[in-house]
């Protein structure tokens, strides 16, 4: 990741990233919990409505629901490279799908473009993007959500 960073860029951008750091594993890894199981819970309260509108959206809540939840399972047991990246996966895809069906309409459910008055479907577009502020700060090293991995000693 850092790489990638370098090459677009961003590194630069974002150099403060070297002198600062939360050292906080516990509180980074909760928060992670937290706002990941959020999202899935949103998702799972919303299913039954999104399958009287069309099947393949219920489908896919329920998929982001059990998502989130292997996602949670990967944090807590300290898999930064795929329990974070998959929350990570999960709620860009669940974000820009949202944006999607607001905007343009998504097949089947045409009638929410323009309603951008769901508190359930706000709340998990502001609880996706704190998690994605989250996988961010771990990639980039500002938070610490594993020191056993960093070689970290007291």
């Amino acid at each position: 990741m850092n790489r990638l960073l370098r090459i677009t860029g961003i590194d630069a951008l974002v150099s403060f990233y070297r002198y600062i750091y939360l050292n906080h594993p516990k509180l980074t890894t909760l928060a992670g919990i937290v706002l990941i199981l959020g999202v899935g819970t949103i998702h799972v309260v919303e299913t039954p409505t999104h399958f009287e509108a069309a099947i393949y959206l219920g489908v896919l809540f329920i998929v982001n629901a059990v998502g989130t939840l292997v996602a949670a399972v990967g944090i807590f047991r300290g898999a930064k490279s795929w329990g974070w990246t998959l929350g990570a996966l999960i709620s860009a895809l669940s974000v820009v799908a949202y944006l999607l069906s607001r905007i343009v309409g998504l097949p089947g459910y045409a009638e929410v473009a323009g309603r951008w008055d769901d508190p359930l479907g706000s709340l998990a577009v502001i609880l996706e993007g704190l998690f994605l502020v989250g996988w961010f700060s771990i990639v980039t090293g500002l938070a610490i959500a594993y020191p056993d991995k960093r070689d970290w000693h007291d």
